[in-house]
């Protein structure tokens, strides 16, 4: 580093700032220094593809800030092919995705952004042109190669592959109800080609870039994936439910909740739940990293938290600004209504989550994942 005009110092300072924007404890900053040091001189090959997608997750990764998204597509990581932010284009393109494939096999990083649509021989997302020719129109030329092949090429060689948000990691909003291109999520195809490879799926409609470039680093630093949970998510981002952290926390255990927007009042925030936060089912950490460099989130911006980061998002959280018909809360199954009453009640007896669980007729659990 100091060859590129970086002090020692100021690199340890670097990778302090790196931790703490991550989330990570700060006795992890030799490895994420060893871990960035790395990055600059291996550069492990990625390659990022693009399916059904808006593109979204490419634009939030590009506003990233240790490193900022510069540094690692030109410096830290070799990131050899993403249709949003490479000069290359046509055949030259394409040629590093199949030269990848061959040389670099079991080595690089194959990000998937956006589901893969499956319907009419994957038709309905195509890049770049197989090596056979048909007849179009009376006329002999190239076939369009679907990313259904891509996969089946690319899937094979990849170390890991990442599922970056929701729709790749889950089918997202194109997989909703009436999706007439047969999507599926990354993990699907994955497992049809190569039941063993691991996937990592990196929720969010968008997904966060600490969230991604977090999870980079800690595969760098422990050489393997990170502990995921049963959605196959990093649990250093996905571990805890957006309700615990909430800053109207408060609200909800004093049963003050929104009804109205227009009854908002601006000195006292209300409880969203009633106007259709999912924060109470959604595990990710938005309250207590941010978006926008940490400047603020959903429900601070006075928004409800519409779910984004779980599987079931967009199929069965919506309508977005309407309480769940049903609620799974702390393993209780309840409607929106009763929720709110009894949390009320709660406050008016001054008891906390155990006389939640009384009153719904449930045991309090002991702890653990959704």
């Amino acid at each position: 580093m100091e060859g590129k005009g970086v002090t020692r110092r100021q690199f340890i300072k670097y990778a302090g700032a790196t931790a703490a924007l991550l989330g990570l404890s700060q006795s992890l900053v030799p490895e994420i220094a060893r871990a960035l040091e790395e990055l600059t001189s291996g550069k492990p090959p990625v390659l990022w593809i693009q399916g059904q997608n808006c593109t979204g997750c490419s634009v939030s990764f590009l506003n990233t800030n240790f490193p900022n998204a510069a540094e690692l597509v030109l410096d830290k990581l070799s990131v050899r092919y993403h249709p949003t932010v490479m000069a290359a284009a046509g055949d030259l393109a394409f040629g590093v995705l199949e030269e990848t494939a061959k040389e670099l096999a079991g080595k690089y990083v194959l990000v998937v952004e956006g589901p893969i649509p499956t319907a009419e021989d994957g038709e309905f997302c195509t890049f770049g042109l197989e090596k056979e020719t048909a007849s179009f129109n009376g006329y002999q030329r190239r076939k369009d190669k679907p990313m259904t092949v891509w996969m089946e090429e690319l899937v094979p060689g990849a170390a890991a592959v990442i599922a970056l948000g929701n729709c790749a990691s889950f089918g997202g909003i194109p997989a909703a109800n009436a999706s007439v291109t047969g999507t599926k999520p990354a993990q699907e195809i994955v497992k049809e080609i190569s039941k063993d490879k691991p996937v990592i799926n990196i929720g969010g409609c968008p997904s966060h870039p600490d969230w991604f470039v977090g999870t980079v680093l800690d595969y760098l630093i422990n050489k393997r994936v990170p502990e995921l949970d049963k959605h196959n998510r990093p649990k250093a981002f996905f571990g805890k439910l957006i309700h615990e952290n909430c800053e109207r926390r408060a609200s909800f255990d004093a049963g003050l909740f929104l009804e109205d927007w227009n009854d908002n009042n601006p000195d006292f925030k209300l409880c969203l739940f009633k106007m259709g936060c999912k924060g109470p089912v959604t595990y990710a950490d938005c309250p207590t990293r941010r978006w926008n460099s940490g400047v603020n989130w959903c429900v601070g911006a006075n928004a409800p938290c519409h779910g984004c980061a779980e599987p079931t998002f967009y199929k069965e959280l919506s309508p977005l600004y309407e309480p769940l018909p049903n609620v799974n809360f702390l393993g209780i199954n309840t409607t929106a209504e009763t929720l709110g009453w009894v949390a009320a009640g709660a406050t008016a007896v001054g008891i906390g989550a155990h006389y939640l669980y009384k009153q719904l007729g449930k045991k309090a659990p002991e702890g653990g994942e959704e």
